[in-house]
C-alpha cells in the first residue's frame, strides 16, 4: 500500500512541476514556493469570510519522495482576498488547478453560496468537475480531520463523492459547474451532499492532551528542521486547530488523533443561492433512481417485517412533463428496476438458498409502495422550499414553452405529480 501511495504521489509532484513550468511564465515562479491546493473549505463570520486551503506540499525523505498537507487558514470581506493572503502568510504562490473538493461550512450556506463560490468560478485555473458539499458544523473541521482512507482529508471526502458512490446510491454528487447552471438557469435551484465525519467503532492512536503536546512537539521538530531548506517554508500549525501534518504513508511526527471516515448520505437542497432544507439517505437514494445515477445500487425494503437486500442490476426512470388540453401540468415519474435477491435477515432454505435470484412477488410489490413513497417526499419537499431538483421549468420551458410565461412562477404547486414503480426478478 505504501509503494502505491509512493508511486501516486511521485506522479502529482511531476504532473505538478510540468504544469507550473508551462503555465508561469516559463517557470518565472518558484516551484518551492507554489501551494498546491487540494482542497478548500468556506466559513463565515458575519461578513468575513474564513477560507482553509489544504495544501500539498511535496517533501523529500530517506525512503523518497513523499507528499505532505499543511492546513492554511485565512480571512478576508471576499474570499479572494482571503485566498490572497496565503501568498501574504506564507510566502506561497497558491494554485488551484489541482483543486478536487469545495466545502461550504453552515454560516455560509445560510446565505446565497455564490458570495463564496464567486472567486472560484472566476479562477482560470479552477476545475469547472470541483466537486462542492456543504457540512454540518464548519468546514475548517471538515478539512482538518484525520482519516485512515487517505493522508489528505481533503482527498478522502474526495473519494467518497466519486462516480462509483454515485452509482451505489450512497450519495448524490455536485460539481462546481453542474450547481453553479443549476443556479443561473431559469428554476434557480440546486443540491450537494452533506458532508459528515464519523468515528470508526475501534480507534487507535493518543487523544486529549498528551497526544497533542506530542504532535506539538512533533511539529516543532519538523518546523526547524524545515527552516535549514530555504525555499522549504512549511508554516507552523497549531495542534489545537486540528492538522497534524500528514505524510503519504499516514505517520505522524508522534502522536496520532482520532480517526475518522467520511458519510455523505444526506443532500442539501437550495433556492436562489440559500439552503432550503434536506434530504435524508432514503430520499437521497430514491432521487438517485430517478436521476439515472445509480449502477448495482444495493436497498433494503421489509417486507411482513423482514429486511431483504436487493441488488439493482438496471434502473430504467421515464419522466416526463406535460399541460394537458385543460391547461393541467403534470410530472409523471415511472421507474422500471431490475433486481435479485443478495440477502436477508431469516434463514432460507436449502432450494430457497439455490434460487436466490428469484425475489417472491409480495417482496417487489413492497418495493414498489416503498420506493414511490421516497419518491412522493422528494417532491413535497422539492415543492415545498421552491427547489426545482427534476428541473420541471427547464422542461416546461423545452417541451411547453408556450404556457412558460404564465406557469414558470408558480408552477411546482400546481403540478399533479404521480409515480410508477415496478420490478423485475433477476431470473
Amino acid at each position: 500500500m505504501h509503494s502505491r501511495n509512493s508511486v501516486r504521489y511521485y506522479l502529482i509532484v511531476a504532473a505538478v512541476l510540468i504544469f507550473l513550468f508551462f503555465s508561469n511564465d516559463f517557470g518565472l515562479t518558484d516551484v518551492q514556493k507554489t501551494a498546491i491546493v487540494m482542497a478548500a473549505g468556506i466559513d463565515r463570520e458575519g461578513p468575513t469570510f474564513i477560507l482553509t486551503a489544504q495544501i500539498a506540499v511535496p517533501q523529500s525523505s530517506d525512503q523518497g519522495e513523499q507528499a505532505q498537507a499543511v492546513q492554511i487558514e485565512s480571512r478576508g470581506e471576499t474570499v479572494a482576498e482571503a485566498f490572497n493572503q496565503i501568498n501574504a502568510k506564507t510566502g506561497w504562490y497558491p494554485k488551484l488547478v489541482f483543486c478536487n473538493l469545495l466545502v461550504l461550512g453552515e454560516d455560509t450556506i445560510k446565505s446565497n453560496v455564490f458570495d463564496a463560490l464567486d472567486f472560484f468560478i472566476r479562477d482560470e485555473y479552477m476545475s469547472d468537475n470541483c466537486f462542492v458539499a456543504a457540512c454540518e458544523g464548519t468546514a475548517k473541521e471538515i478539512l482538518n480531520t484525520q482519516t485512515p482512507i487517505d493522508p489528505m482529508s481533503g482527498v478522502a471526502a474526495q473519494k467518497v463523492l466519486s462516480a462509483h458512490a454515485a452509482r451505489v446510491g450512497t450519495v448524490a454528487p455536485m460539481t462546481l459547474r453542474e450547481f453553479s447552471i443549476g443556479y443561473f438557469n431559469d428554476n434557480k435551484s440546486g443540491y450537494m451532499p452533506i458532508r459528515k465525519p464519523e468515528s470508526e467503532p475501534e480507534s487507535s492512536g493518543a487523544k486529549g492532551g498528551e497526544g497533542q503536546k506530542q504532535g506539538e512537539s512533533g511539529q516543532e521538530e519538523q518546523k526547524s528542521e524545515e527552516g535549514q531548506n530555504a525555499g522549504a517554508f512549511l508554516p507552523y500549525i497549531p495542534a489545537a486547530a486540528g492538522s497534524s501534518t500528514q505524510s503519504a504513508g499516514g505517520q505522524k511526527a508522534q502522536g496520532e488523533e482520532e480517526k475518522k471516515v467520511f458519510s455523505a448520505a444526506e443532500t442539501a437542497l437550495f433556492y436562489d443561492g440559500i439552503y432550503a432544507d434536506k434530504l435524508d439517505p432514503d430520499e437521497t437514494f430514491a432521487f438517485s433512481m430517478v436521476m439515472d445515477k445509480l449502477r448495482l445500487a444495493s436497498y433494503t425494503p421489509v417486507s411482513d417485517g423482514v429486511p431483504y437486500t436487493l441488488i439493482v442490476k438496471h434502473n430504467q426512470p421515464s419522466v416526463k412533463f406535460s399541460v394537458d388540453k385543460n391547461a393541467t401540468a403534470k410530472l409523471n415519474i415511472k421507474l422500471k428496476v431490475t433486481a435479485g435477491l443478495q440477502g436477508t435477515a431469516f434463514s432460507q432454505s436449502v432450494h430457497e438458498m439455490a434460487n436466490s435470484g428469484n425475489v417472491p412477488e409480495k417482496v417487489f410489490e413492497d418495493a414498489s409502495k416503498d420506493l414511490t413513497e421516497k419518491i412522493t417526499r422528494v417532491f413535497e419537499k422539492s415543492k415545498k422550499t421552491k427547489c426545482d431538483i427534476f428541473n420541471v421549468v427547464g422542461r416546461l420551458k423545452k417541451f411547453e414553452n408556450k404556457y412558460f410565461s404564465a406557469f414558470h412562477e408558480n408552477l411546482l404547486d400546481r403540478l399533479v405529480f404521480s409515480v410508477d414503480v415496478r420490478f423485475d426478478s433477476l431470473r
